[in-house]
């Protein structure tokens, strides 16, 4: 979850809040197909975004359960393997898979490292007895083995899950925002006589994303608007100009999410 769907969603709450407020004011439109709609939108948007939030709480967890399960190959089986084999077999031919790999060596290439090890240790069984190592230390070092195997299986399972909620946030805003077009026009059909409650409605939908600007765009673009730059004085005043409410072109939805 990121913080452009956090405030997105932020946002349809906001809308929701001032359609119940101002119910009165803007008519039918909480009778629409296009409210009920932003209403299911919002409670879907919510237990997707838990969903996604423990996804994304197991994911870590298992990264942090595959490196300990690395490390415990690599250093409590395989390193005193390979320390062991280095002062014992001097340059035998055997001595290629009993050295430890580095820390950085991707998980399919420890875990095959991890099976050449015990193989190549299986013949030399006596240097590791007389080094007071466990008897059952190569039945231990596969055990560990498939420690790493599942815990990477495990991993990957988690990140599925993540992926399958963060593509579901994303199509649930996606939908969300064709319902926020059409409630923006009703709401523009009610307010037009009511140029600070429309207002109201405009603030209430936009996106702040960044520091409050709307997301994906620009401050310049996005700001509040400022005010027209007075003409120089002249001796017949101008007419002033009839106040009207924005329309719904020029206060775009919630923007598709990334």
């Amino acid at each position: 979850m990121n913080k452009s769907q956090v405030a997105r969603l932020t946002a349809l709450r906001r809308m929701q809040g001032f359609l119940d407020e101002n119910a009165t004011a803007v008519g039918a439109v909480n009778e629409s197909r296009s409210r009920v709609d932003l209403n299911t939108a919002v409670t879907s948007l919510a237990n997707l975004m838990a969903q996604q939030a423990q996804a994304e709480s197991e994911m870590t967890g298992r990264t942090k359960q595959k490196h300990a399960a690395r490390e415990e190959l690599r250093l409590h089986f395989m390193q005193p393997l390979a320390a062991i084999a280095q002062k014992k077999l001097g340059k035998r031919p055997a001595l290629q898979d009993l050295r430890l790999p580095s820390k950085n060596v991707s998980d399919e290439r420890l875990v095959a490292e991890g099976r050449a090890m015990a193989t190549a240790a299986a013949k030399y069984p006596e240097i590791f007895l007389d080094q007071k190592l466990p008897p059952d230390i190569l039945e231990q070092l596969e055990l560990a083995v498939r420690a790493v195997q599942q815990a990477v299986r495990d991993r990957s399972a988690a990140g599925l899950r993540v992926n399958e909620a963060t593509k579901g946030v994303k199509a649930q805003l996606t939908l969300a925002k064709d319902d926020v077009r059409v409630l923006h026009s009703l709401v523009v059909r009610e307010l037009s006589d009511n140029p600070g409650l429309f207002g109201a409605w405009s603030n209430a939908k936009r996106v702040h994303a960044k520091g409050g600007v709307p997301n994906g765009s620009s401050r310049e673009a996005n700001s509040r608007p400022t005010l027209p730059v007075s003409p120089a004085p002249s001796l017949v005043p101008a007419d002033p100009a009839p106040t009207s409410v924005p329309s719904a072109a020029t206060d775009l939805p919630i923007q598709r999410a990334a």
